[in-house]
């Protein structure tokens, strides 16, 4: 059996693996250095946001709600509020409250109360369709979008009126635990409100 031998210059040999051994270190170090750098600027900073619109375009900006997402949101979410049956009323009401700001919340719940109430005692249904929505003002934290729609109300089954219905609605980034995790509506103005008369 043979047995390796020691190297001739055994201080050189100890010496060039300690200097490889260096770089390597150093290597790791600097990648460490640089992950943790991330890290930490996305902590505070937060996580780029992407809001990208049904079908939308290949690129987008982060942290940037383009005008297709905020008038796709706020056509969508006049739909919802005001299409509706006396059996799904309160449904339409609470997918509309989780859409909304905080700040929103108490004045809506009085209001979808009554709205309730109406509707039962007069068997309303409305339907919304959308007709035109456009961007109307931007600020970097909120987009207002006008929208035009005909609302058509029946009355126990009875088509009593179609009427244009005009709204304007403000999408903000909501915020969670520092971090843009969706949109939700901050203000919004409808004209004419709901009303059960038949005129």
């Amino acid at each position: 059996m043979r047995t390796s031998s020691p190297p001739a210059n055994l201080w050189g040999h100890l010496t060039a693996k300690a200097a490889r051994l260096e770089v390597a270190v150093i290597a790791l170090s600097l990648a460490v250095v640089v992950l943790g750098g991330t890290l930490a600027w996305y902590a505070l900073t937060g996580l780029p946001v992407h809001y990208i619109p049904p079908g939308g375009p290949g690129l987008s900006q982060p942290g940037v709600i383009p005008d297709a997402v905020a008038t796709d949101y706020a056509s969508r979410w006049l739909r919802s509020r005001y299409t509706f049956t006396p059996a799904t009323v309160k449904v339409a009401h609470a997918e509309i409250l989780t859409a909304l700001h905080p700040s929103l919340a108490v004045a809506f719940k009085v209001q979808a109360e009554r709205e309730a109430t109406l509707v039962k005692e007069v068997q309303l249904s409305t339907q919304v369709a959308i007709t035109t929505a456009a961007v109307t003002r931007r600020t970097p934290q909120e987009v207002t979008v006008s929208l035009d729609a005909r609302r058509a109300v029946w009355i126990g089954g009875q088509q009593v009126r179609e009427e244009p219905l005009q709204a304007t609605i403000t999408v903000v980034p909501w915020l969670t635990h520092g971090e843009p995790s969706g949109l939700v509506v901050s203000r919004v103005t409808v004209s004419p409100a709901l009303s059960a008369s038949g005129q």
